[in-house]
């Protein structure tokens, strides 16, 4: 489908949606604003285009009948590491929930030695050479994905692992121990992301971005001490289904997955 793109398609596009009018510009560093400012007008002052048309219209099949597991394997025999994908696709970032759904991500697959799924499969079971979780909400439903690297000979335990992983966090939900873990986790993540100079102009773009208001960080602490636990556990049953996920493995594997 890429190839198919022409040029006139790129240009029209471009005049449709790329205008001053959708821009914002992020200027971090030891600068002298108005100096800053001065050097931004002349790189865009003089831009002129049509006003923007509108945002481009999203669809997405979020594939959430019952029953719909699918799965995909890629042989890959002249790799030494097989690789495994599952995920699911789950809500998008100005969903309501989007903190109780952080948390549940950090709880499953990112805190500490890896959440849940690091401390079964890659510390208690020594199955995995990495195991991971993350959630990737943006303007339309993203996914949570989880991410692991096994020995060939332990692909079909590992996915079974995960599956296990995942259903007793459906079933149980978090534990208060793990919740306030996570919580002060996030919330002590914050002043390290905002260290550099890049991390701040990131920061800008991204509350500009979600429309999350300047003063973010300031309100983030109090947003993620008032999600209760059952509200974590909550985020887990409207995300995670086993029988409704997407399996890939890619690597030395020829299958079939258990």
């Amino acid at each position: 489908s890429v190839e198919r793109i022409e040029r006139p398609a790129l240009e029209e596009f471009h005049a449709a949606h790329c205008a001053p009018a959708a821009l914002s510009l992020a200027l971090v560093g030891d600068i002298d604003p108005a100096r800053a400012i001065d050097r931004a007008h002349g790189v865009f002052g003089e831009w002129m285009a049509p006003t923007v048309t509108g945002s481009v219209p999203l669809t997405l099949d979020t594939g959430t009948s019952s029953g719909n597991r699918r799965t995909r394997v890629v042989p890959m025999m002249n790799k030494s590491q097989t690789d495994i994908a599952y995920g699911f696709v789950t809500i998008a970032r100005r969903d309501s929930s989007y903190d109780a759904f952080w948390l549940m991500n950090n709880i499953l697959g990112q805190y500490s030695l890896g959440g849940r799924l690091g401390d079964s499969i890659r510390e208690q079971q020594g199955m995995a050479y990495y195991v991971f979780s993350s959630l990737d909400a943006n303007l339309m439903p993203g996914p949570l994905s989880i991410r692991a690297g096994v020995s060939p000979a332990n692909v079909s335990k590992a996915v079974a692992s995960i599956d296990t992983e995942l259903r007793a966090l459906v079933d149980g939900g978090p534990t208060e121990q793990e919740l306030q873990e996570s919580k002060q986790y996030l919330i002590g993540s914050m002043p390290r992301a905002l260290e550099t100079n890049i991390g701040i102009a990131t920061y800008l773009q991204t509350v500009e971005f979600f429309g999350l208001g300047l003063d973010y960080d300031v309100r983030m602490p109090d947003l993620l001490r008032a999600v209760t636990r059952e509200q974590v556990h909550d985020a887990a049953r409207r995300a995670i289904d086993p029988d409704n996920a997407t399996v890939v493995v890619a690597g030395p594997f020829e299958g079939p997955l258990s």
